[in-house]
């Protein structure tokens, strides 16, 4: 143990997606486009992945993900003005359907397991019941 407190990681390693495993994650910050990737001869330049910064539910260590396209489409159209951000999901790499060029996704927003569960109120008399 250092006797220094970090102040940032900078080498913050990439959890990958396995084909139905899923990855539980709490979404740390917004999804941004990471570096440009490196061309190599002879092949088209690849887009620079989006990115999401992470803590791994599993072991809590911080990470991040790449952000498939069927991801990045659902988190934006169901998230909007990035309300992701702070909250849990389970991530499953689906397999690849035959003939299609991408892994299909399942996401689930799933509970904090850092705050306590909060307790659904009574319901509540209909009107005109009498105790």
């Amino acid at each position: 143990m250092s006797n220094y407190k970090r102040v940032r990681n900078l080498t913050v390693d990439i959890l990958k997606f396995v084909e139905n495993e899923p990855r539980y994650v709490k979404i740390t910050g917004p999804i941004h486009l990471g570096k440009p990737q490196k061309v190599e001869e002879g092949k088209a330049a690849k887009a620079p992945a989006h990115l999401a910064p992470c803590i791994n539910l599993d072991d809590g260590s911080e990470c991040q993900i790449i952000v498939a396209a069927v991801v990045l489409s659902i988190m934006t159209d169901d998230y909007p003005n990035e309300s992701y951000v702070g909250k849990c999901f389970a991530i499953v790499k689906k397999a690849r359907a035959e003939g299609k060029a991408y892994f299909p996704y399942g996401v689930e927003e799933i509970e904090d397991p850092s705050k306590p569960a909060q307790i659904a109120d009574a319901p509540k008399p209909a009107a005109g019941h009498r105790k």
